[in-house]
């Protein structure tokens, strides 16, 4: 910010002085051409003073406007960046809300599939133990190991499938 003035403060100097010889120039010309030549010394340089006066104010109107504009100018393009900035945060979070359906979607399908394969192995579990029985071969302790073994599997499937609930639930929550 006060770089900003100093280097205002400069340019503005720097015009006024520039102005100023040129304005004098001009106002030296035209006198020397017109046929005021008759004039006091003093009243010659009063009118050169009034018009470095005006030219100066001129100057400084117009360096104002310079630099309302360039204020304006400023503020839009913060304005814009800020705009920028909000619409990119968005869309980072939208991309990880998506992101996070993807991974609950991926985890779904990931319990399905242990379901699915739980359940064969129990099937193909239940089945061998009823062509042993069928044989014969199977003590009291070895039917009661094979019906804690089936019963454990059949627990495993129950809590996937709890898992799944949830993971289901996780899911929708995150599609709202």
């Amino acid at each position: 910010m006060k770089l900003k003035l100093i280097l205002t403060t400069v340019l503005l100097s720097s015009f006024q002085l520039f102005f100023a010889q040129n304005t004098t120039e001009s106002i030296q010309s035209t006198t020397t051409n017109d046929t005021i030549t008759n004039v006091a010394p003093g009243v010659g340089t009063a009118i050169s003073a009034a018009a470095e006066k005006e030219a100066i104010k001129e100057e400084a109107k117009m360096l104002k406007a310079k630099m309302k504009e360039e204020k304006k100018a400023f503020k839009e393009a913060q304005k814009t960046e800020q705009e920028k900035k909000a619409f990119e945060k968005e869309q980072k979070a939208f991309r990880k809300q998506q992101d996070k359906i993807l991974s609950g979607e991926k985890s779904v399908n990931k319990i399905k599939t242990k379901i699915s394969k739980e359940e064969k192995r129990l099937i193909n579990t239940k089945e061998k133990f009823e062509k042993k029985k069928l044989r014969g071969k199977l003590s009291s302790t070895d039917i009661e190991k094979e019906n804690i073994r089936i019963s454990k599997q059949q627990i495993k499937i129950n809590e996937l499938n709890e898992d799944l609930n949830k993971a289901k639930e996780k899911l929708s929550k995150l599609r709202d």
